[in-house]
């Protein structure tokens, strides 16, 4: 009988492996493919990484210029490579554990197909036509850490010693970072888990830990960012554009008459400059298609435009023209405090049309999240949101310790923090959405196969 037992494990044991080994087969299959009939891809953004530009993160810049200083254009295609391997593992230890924890074997493969979405649809769907893993823009490594990261949140949650795990998690929340602006929220979303796990088992020094650990990652990216500008760029500075960025969503909603508000005199007129150009251009709110849609497309276009046809240049000019000012990094800086001023002084003016704006932009943001904003995916992609906490609150009353519902509540924490910071900074595009696509389709699909379970678990007991 023990060696049944035993010949048992061991052929469920190999059935696991072959299967993994299938998957592991298929990944390589499908991001060849990728990588030779995409071919690899450079973009505006590309030179800007090569240039070390104050206006990028440090750890794609720096990667990438040091495999161009190497090996010249032919370290595009060693990045593409890299990028495709990362992907390929990335994809592959993700939906094995996830696998593993969901003992049906279609929970494996319906996650490996979940995880190749947004590999697959950004291409299609998104304006650029973006390959992610052929494309020499951050976009190339950081959806794949980022699933390596919700990994070892995971293992967080559902292993017993979890003190490995959020480790890891921090320090790719970390990396992840420096990498990309929008990334701040993986710090924010690791803090409330870890403070969440720690609460329910009173462990109150291990929460004032975590809180020790998240001011020092702040800081350490703080000073490795600054230190970055100051070795490539001649001055410590933080990453500069961004105050120009969120000046561009405020000047979309404004009206000319918060030029008002503003006290001093040289910045109401370089508002009243900036929001010329934007007018006659047609790029403001009031220019836009009265429906959703039409509105998230037009703000699509429309908010660079504001930024690099009227503010930026603009501001450059006074920047260059009234204070002296010549050296590129000293110019922007000083074109990121000018953004920041004039948007303080006008956001009291603006602050109801900014704020509807910014509930329209995030709802933009959750239907990218897992769909296309179209008229016929909008409520849709709503419903399905409703679907699902309807789901989880029935796995909720009946299984509190569900895997499933941890995952829907990790998700949801997720996208609700990375639709709230984009939101604020810039337009909710394809491509910053794509992080937790996966993970929601993932969720439903765990929670469909939860809802099924106590079903049938229900059906058994009466």
């Amino acid at each position: 009988m023990i060696n049944g037992l035993k010949m048992k494990r061991t052929n469920e044991s190999d059935i696991k492996h072959l299967r993994q080994g299938a998957v592991l087969l298929f990944l390589i299959v499908v991001f060849t493919a990728i990588f030779f009939l995409g071919g690899v891809k450079t973009y505006p953004d590309t030179e800007s990484y090569l240039k070390l530009s104050p206006n990028r993160e440090p750890v794609y810049a720096l990667l990438l210029k040091g495999i161009h200083t190497l090996a010249g254009d032919a370290g595009f295609i060693i990045m593409a490579v890299f990028q495709n391997i990362l992907a390929i593992v990335s994809v592959y230890v993700t939906a094995c554990y996830i696998g593993s924890k969901f003992k049906e074997k279609l929970v494996l493969y319906m996650t490996v197909f979940c995880m190749l979405l947004p590999y697959v649809v950004t291409p299609l769907f998104a304006s650029s036509g973006l390959i992610l893993t052929n494309a020499m823009i951050s976009e190339g490594i950081t959806l794949s850490l980022y699933n390596i990261y919700v990994l070892f949140l995971l293992k967080a949650v559902w292993e017993e010693k979890r003190e490995k795990y959020l480790g890891l998690s921090a320090l790719l929340s970390f990396v992840l970072w420096l990498i990309r602006g929008q990334m701040a929220v993986t710090l924010i979303a690791w803090a409330i888990t870890a403070a969440v796990l720690y609460a329910g088992e009173r462990a109150y020094k291990k929460i004032c830990a975590v809180l020790l650990l998240f001011v020092l990652i702040l800081a350490g990216r703080n000073i490795c960012v600054n230190g970055y500008n100051l070795l490539a760029n001649g001055i410590y500075a933080k990453t500069t554009y961004g105050d120009v960025t969120i000046l561009s969503n405020v000047i979309y909603v404004s009206e000319k008459e918060a030029g008002e508000t503003i006290e001093d005199a040289a910045l109401q007129q370089l508002f009243y400059e900036i929001y010329e150009i934007a007018e006659n251009g047609h790029m403001l709110y009031k220019d836009a298609p009265e429906d959703f849609s039409g509105e998230a497309s037009f703000y699509s276009d429309m908010h660079d435009d504001i930024k690099d046809f009227a503010i930026f240049p603009i501001l450059q000019d006074y920047a260059e023209q009234e204070e002296g000012i010549t050296d590129y990094m000293e110019k922007s800086v000083r074109v990121d405090a000018l953004a920041a001023d004039i948007r303080k002084a006008i956001m009291p003016a603006c602050q109801k049309a900014w704020l509807s704006h910014y509930v329209k932009n995030a709802a933009a943001g959750l239907i990218r999240t897992a769909a296309y904003v179209h008229p016929l995916f909008n409520i849709p992609a709503f419903i399905g949101y409703g679907i699902l906490i309807l789901a989880g609150i029935f796995v909720c009353r009946k299984d509190k310790k569900s895997p499933a519902l941890t995952m829907l509540l990790l998700t949801a924490l997720l996208t609700a923090g990375n639709v709230a910071a984009v939101s604020i900074t810039i337009m909710c595009l394809s491509r910053y959405m794509i992080y937790n696509m996966a993970f929601v389709y993932i969720t439903a699909l765990l929670l469909a196969a939860e809802t099924i379970r106590l079903l049938k678990e229900g059906r058994l007991e009466k």
